[in-house]
């Protein structure tokens, strides 16, 4: 059995994250301005992106993401491209840039996920 994944649940994962280090310091958005939805790409456990009504949209994989572990640790990834882009330290095209590397190290120490997979 998996995780059943709502958008319920996604926008839960997301305030816990916002209660925790790193993300306390980061004033991000709170959940009821991120739309919250839940995908079946095969490869892909998440994906963040600014729809054109220029709302933060937060999408998880029901396909790759199937207990809690997961669940948190892509949330917590797809958190920090939200930050990047509300905070303009984004670079067009270059996903995981050296600002992105060093902001996952910060979420990975805090919360222990394995860097290399993050």
């Amino acid at each position: 059995m998996t995780l059943p994944l709502n958008k319920e649940t996604l926008a839960a994962a997301y305030d816990y994250l916002c209660t925790t280090p790193p993300f306390n310091k980061w004033n991000l958005p709170e959940s009821d301005d991120v739309v919250f939805c839940v995908g079946s790409h095969p490869g892909l456990r998440g994906w963040y992106k600014i729809d054109d009504k220029g709302r933060h949209v937060i999408t998880i994989s029901r396909r790759c993401i199937g207990n809690s572990t997961s669940l948190i640790s892509t949330m917590a990834h797809e958190i920090v491209h939200l930050y990047q882009r509300d905070t303009r330290i984004e670079t067009p095209g270059a996903e995981h840039n050296a600002a992105f590397k060093k902001l996952a190290k910060q979420v990975c120490c805090y919360h222990g996920f394995d860097p290399l997979l993050f």
